[in-house]
């Protein structure tokens, strides 16, 4: 391996063993087959990320490239794949908000003390020169003491160092362009779902609540194959599907307390929540007759995306999570 390689050098600062430790405490060494090395996820990761690839592309280029087989941490060059593509799901998973940006800082600190190797020499060297500062020099006057005078080098040394630059921006998320009547229709194409699972094992005990799914969906395509939008007709539109959406959400309530526990999975749990949120955004936005609203939700499997208005000239509005970033000594946290 070259040491000059971008991999190797980057293989180089970053802590794998904190890292290691960290991700160590998400398994039960007790419970289910053994965890790859924390190497491997994570340096799959940085790779699909910093080279933009897909899924199924970084794991075809780790099984070609030997330097990203090092980067991740296997000992020797193998030409079969190292791990499914379908873990990369999982992988992201596991290294959460908090952990990556641990993970940051700890890389950051390391390059810091790499780039800066002779500091220790140079304090070791003023140490030595303080040796002899209680003894009297060539003109027999005594020198200040070595804790007085590194009190006076203290007081003069402090100042700011480097070079601070904020930013704010959005980060672009892969979905459509939000309408509110693509939203709702989501939403109630979701919810329809979740009352199929919900009603399932109460078959033949209740009556199945309807929800006029074949009806909704037809007056939506209507209304979303148009190329131009009637306002009027838009609104007309925007208002059944407001209607359906609070009908559903009524059967699911009611579904629901056929149960003594929740049977919905986290996921659809969390949906249910977010179409709740939408649902009441929408209906203000409705009666109100306004297309904006404090913290508006524009997608259903993201609901952190939020729409910003950047004023470009391909895209006047962006949909994404919108981060700051410090930028200190090239050094840059998120």
């Amino acid at each position: 391996m070259r040491a000059d390689n971008r991999w190797v050098k980057l293989a180089a600062i970053i802590p794998w063993d904190v890292i290691e430790e960290r991700y160590a405490t998400l398994f039960d060494e007790n419970n289910g087959t053994p965890a790859k090395p924390a190497r491997m996820p994570f340096g799959a990761l940085i790779i699909k990320e910093k080279c933009g690839y897909s899924d199924a592309e970084t794991v075809e280029q780790i099984t070609e490239n030997p330097y990203l087989q090092y980067f991740i941490g296997l000992k020797e060059y193998q030409t079969e794949a190292p791990f499914d593509p379908s873990l990369m799901v999982h992988f992201r998973k596991r290294f959460n908000l908090e952990i990556m940006k641990e993970i940051n800082e700890l890389i950051c600190l390391a390059e810091k003390e790499t780039a800066q190797p002779n500091n220790k020499q140079g304090e070791d060297d003023n140490d030595n020169d303080n040796d002899n500062d209680d003894k009297p020099n060539n003109s027999g006057v005594k020198q200040i003491p070595n804790k007085e005078k590194n009190e006076n080098k203290s007081k003069q040394k402090i100042s700011h160092q480097g070079k601070l630059i904020l930013d704010a921006t959005c980060v672009p998320a892969d979905i459509r362009y939000p309408t509110d009547i693509s939203l709702l229709n989501e939403a109630r194409e979701k919810l329809e779902a979740i009352i199929d699972v919900l009603y399932k094992p109460l078959k033949g005990k209740i009556k199945k609540p309807r929800t006029y799914r074949k009806v909704a969906r037809k007056e939506y395509l209507k209304t979303a194959e148009q190329r131009r939008h009637n306002s009027k007709k838009l609104r007309k539109s925007i208002g059944k599907q407001l209607g359906y959406v609070k009908r559903d959400l009524k059967s699911i309530d009611r579904l629901l307390e056929e149960y003594a526990q929740n049977p919905l999975t986290s996921r659809q749990q969390q949906e249910l929540n977010v179409i709740r949120k939408l649902y009441q955004q929408q209906k203000y936005m409705y009666d109100n007759r306004t297309h904006s609203i404090e913290d508006r939700i524009v997608s259903i499997s993201q609901p952190h995306v939020r729409p910003i208005v950047r004023g470009k000239a391909n895209a006047q509005t962006e949909f994404g999570a919108k981060v700051a970033i410090s930028l200190v000594n090239g050094y840059a946290f998120i």
